[in-house]
């Protein structure tokens, strides 16, 4: 079984230490949300894991049938202003060529397209990334990671800024990936709803270390919740198994 490790995880800005020595382990098949509050290192975690910030501790991908390259892990940035003058096709080819001059083989082009079928989106191939919606453009940004056939998705804040329907097709589109694939996925969210709902696990992160990790009904509970936000909060499980957590007042 697919499995990652990060042990000892620590990453500094300067004398300021965001993660301090932080160990977990996923397995292949499951999504791992990540939650806490606003500057307690969620993005920094992840950041870390793909090697995109200096960091200290060690990360390790275990998997029988095949070894591990940076290709196995791929990061998907929270949505900002991007202005790609690109079409659709070519920001989902750079997820496999890190220049558009490369001289592209048939495989790439059929990969792409097949990653834009897979998504539903193959109708806007052509169509330059900048006049998309919020929504397509998150889509495009997981169909750019996807196209490599990563064993390890990375998304952060994949919901952010986006309707409710786009919210449920992005976070859909990562659970069949994650489930078909058996690859591992870790979100960083904020919407404690959406985490119980798409989270085989949580890892609630507080004051540069991990607070408690676990299955959602081991993690939303009102206790714990109250220690990390500083709000007092109700937490009921609804009809369809998911957590509602209704803010009630500041403490």
């Amino acid at each position: 079984m697919l499995q990652l490790s990060i042990e000892n995880l620590q990453v500094k800005y300067g004398s300021q230490v965001i993660i301090d020595h932080v160990s977990a382990r996923f397995n292949g098949g499951n999504m791992t949300a990540v939650i806490g509050k606003n500057g307690v290192g969620k993005t920094t975690l992840i950041k870390a894991i793909a090697k995109l910030v200096r960091r200290g501790g060690t990360v390790r991908l275990y998997d029988e049938k095949r070894n591990y390259s940076s290709q196995d892990i791929a990061y998907v940035p929270q949505m900002g202003n991007a202005a790609a003058r690109l079409t659709v096709f070519e920001m989902v080819l750079l997820g496999l060529v890190k220049d558009l001059r490369w001289k592209v083989g048939e495989d790439q082009i059929q990969a792409v397209t097949d990653v834009l079928t897979r998504l539903n989106l193959l109708a806007l191939s052509q169509k330059p990334f900048h006049q998309l919606s919020g929504g397509q453009k998150q889509l495009i940004f997981m169909a750019q990671s996807l196209v490599s056939h990563p064993r390890v998705l990375l998304l952060d804040e994949p919901t952010n800024a986006l309707d409710l329907r786009h919210q449920l097709i992005v976070m859909d589109q990562a659970r069949s990936y994650t489930k078909e694939t058996g690859a591992i996925t870790i979100f960083v969210v904020h919407d404690l709803m959406l985490a119980s709902r798409y989270g085989d696990n949580m890892i609630l992160l507080d004051d540069t270390q991990i607070k408690t990790q676990g299955p959602p009904q081991e993690v939303l509970r009102p206790d714990l919740l109250e220690s990390v936000y500083h709000v007092k909060v109700d937490v009921e499980k609804n009809g369809r198994g998911y957590f509602n957590v209704t803010p009630i007042a500041p403490i």
